[in-house]
């Protein structure tokens, strides 16, 4: 599937580098054998061949432990290569955010900053204080070969999303590519469908009538008409939730925003469209009826995958089936549904996020970049990510018969020897499929993504380019606040639209609460930002 991804350049953007949900498991995208282009780093990094300390700020996952990181087996062969001894400074997740702060105030700082599974403003901290040195491409280009081939080698820039404010980069990029296009995806009882004799609906008005039908009919086919679930979905539930059932009524609204990029670039607010109520009096009567989980307004995402593994289910959403932890049933008897035309589903973009930085008073900065394009050699990277080449304990990788890499990584090591996601990895989608072989639940989620990209159903312009645009920091301050006083708005009166329905009188309350917060301004800020970014 060719990818659809940035233009050469986005005017300006803003990252936070927050990577959730990674971890050493037989699932987590690994990455292949040594490219012809990767260099080998000279164990004499520094000029002259002088003894050199660097100090890394690392930040790690609260679920993480690990062994004193420099007793790791790669981070040892890591300092022989290149000749740098390293001194780590090892930060939970939760207390990450106030050693940042009190790090930065103390004027005392560590050379390098790896904060993949954290985040670290460089709006604020590069940009506004000028503590963060910049990494523009004509830097990196000299001294991070391998991260140079890799992000070269592919179709549109990744690191395109790293550009700040003021034009330049702060960060080393960090990414996994998968080569996907979309969040979710619908899927199907195809057992029941057959078991009734019912063709695969087409549009709303079909799926409403195979809905009433799987509920009337003993869907199932054991004798009891009543445990069926037609509709599976909670309110606010992730992919189970309101967001991920909207794109069937042409709605693509941004996973964390309730707005999104129309077809000509407009920002649009989606709570207040007609497409929004129409969801919601669908919704409505799909509850009335009884074809929506009576539970959709009270249960959470555990709830709704424990009855979505117990395999009675006729339709939901979901990123994808294999290795969910459904039921193998579930597996057996769902597929993918492809809605109409008039769908539209959100557009994802495969683009970097910061993984690490270099401090103003890091006084080797050709040194810090080396050392850390050593840590993207593929075998050093792997290892740091898995644990090490051939390991027989239920970590590592190791090289399959084609010469690409397979995990080793069973994800059940107590306390790790290797940084696990919170260590560098660029690995853009290219990269991946050239080199890793993917198992088969990545296999299964980008056939997905491509029959949703053939339907013509994915959103022309990703509402990930919000994530990109190029906000002050003051700006962005603002309308954090606001959107969680808009998401506190939209929820509790979509729950009260799906049980009690929606009328004139309803709607324009619900509409003119929007009006009270000013959402005209907020999307305009979003809109001058978007109007200033070269998107394709």
């Amino acid at each position: 599937m060719k990818k659809r991804v940035l233009a050469a350049l986005i005017s300006a953007a803003m990252v936070m580098g927050i990577v959730s949900g990674c971890g050493s498991s037989a699932d987590t995208t690994s990455e292949d054998q040594v490219a012809s282009s990767e260099t080998e780093t000279s164990g004499e990094a520094t000029k002259g061949g002088e003894d050199l300390t660097l100090k890394i700020m690392l930040g790690i996952r609260d679920v993480d432990s690990l062994i004193d990181v420099s007793e790791m087996p790669a981070v040892q062969r890591l300092e022989e290569q290149t000749g740098i001894n390293i001194e780590w400074e090892v930060v939970k997740g939760s207390d990450w955010e106030t050693k940042l702060n009190l790090m930065f105030a103390s004027g005392d700082y560590p050379d390098i900053i790896i904060a993949n599974t954290v985040s670290v403003d460089y709006e604020e901290y590069g940009v506004t204080q000028g503590l963060l040195k910049t990494l523009n491409d004509d830097l990196t280009s000299q001294y991070m070969p391998n991260y140079t081939a890799r992000r070269e080698a592919e179709e549109a820039d990744p690191t395109t999303s790293l550009i700040a404010s003021d034009g330049n980069k702060y960060a080393i990029g960090y990414l996994v590519g998968q080569n996907i296009n979309t969040n979710q995806h619908y899927f199907i009882n195809n057992t029941w469908l057959d078991n009734l004799g019912l063709e695969t609906p087409t549009n709303v008005d079909e799926l409403t009538d195979v809905l009433r039908t799987f509920k009337s009919e003993d869907a199932d086919g054991d004798g009891d008409t009543t445990n069926e679930i037609p509709l599976e979905m909670g309110l606010d539930t992730g992919f189970y939730g309101i967001r991920y059932i909207l794109p069937m009524f042409g709605v693509p609204v941004d996973s964390d925003r309730w707005i999104f990029i129309d077809d000509n670039k407009n920002v649009v607010f989606a709570p207040t469209t007609e497409n929004f109520r129409q969801c919601m009096e669908w919704l409505h009567t799909c509850y009335e009826e009884g074809l929506v989980d009576a539970e959709v307004i009270s249960q959470d995402i555990n709830t709704i995958e424990t009855k979505l593994k117990a395999g009675n289910v006729g339709f939901f959403a979901a990123w994808r089936l294999i290795a969910m932890g459904f039921d193998d049933s579930v597996m057996k008897t769902c597929t993918l549904y492809t809605p109409d035309s008039s769908a539209k589903f959100a557009r994802i973009l495969e683009v970097a996020k910061g993984g690490a930085y270099l401090t103003v008073t890091n006084e080797h900065v050709e040194d810090s970049l080396r050392l850390l394009d050593a840590m993207l050699d593929t075998e050093m990277m792997f290892s740091l990510y898995y644990g090490e080449q051939d390991a027989t304990d239920g970590t590592g990788w190791t090289y399959n018969e084609n010469g690409k890499i397979d995990s080793l990584n069973d994800g059940t090591a107590d306390v790790k020897n290797y940084i696990d996601c919170n260590t560098m990895f660029f690995a853009p989608a290219t990269y991946i499929y050239d080199n890793f072989n993917m198992p088969a639940q990545r296999v299964e989620k980008t056939e997905y993504c491509q029959i949703y990209d053939d339907a013509g159903i994915i959103q022309k312009y990703s509402n990930d380019y919000f994530k990109f645009a190029p906000l002050t920091s003051e700006q962005l301050q603002s309308i954090t606040l606001k959107e969680t006083d808009i998401n506190n708005a939209v929820v509790e009166n979509v729950a009260s639209f799906i049980t009690n329905g929606v009328t004139d009188q309803t709607w324009d309350q619900f509409v003119a609460i929007f009006d009270g917060m000013d959402t005209d301004s907020y999307v305009q800020i979003y809109q001058d930002a978007i109007n200033t970014m070269d998107m394709e």
